[in-house]
């Protein structure tokens, strides 16, 4: 996914530690590179064990999760 897709709040299926699961997406948040360009950052809560962990790349992120994950009402 490009980083234009992803909002504060929603549910993604991502690769974390090498497998795909369910992530909520609790921050996005900016940060320079070593050329000072400003990229996005994304502080994300793993749904099947609770772990936060933080994506520095959008590409983490392979889809929108189904709306039966989304803790969010639709």
């Amino acid at each position: 996914m490009i980083a234009r897709e992803i909002t504060e709040g929603g549910t993604y299926v991502a690769k974390v530690s090498g497998r795909l699961t369910t992530v909520r997406v609790d921050r996005i948040r900016q940060r320079s590179d070593r050329a000072g360009r400003l990229r996005a950052v994304y502080d994300v809560t793993n749904l099947r064990t609770g772990r936060r962990t933080t994506f520095v790349s959008a590409s983490k992120f392979r889809r929108p999760a189904c709306a039966a994950h989304a803790d969010r009402p639709t």
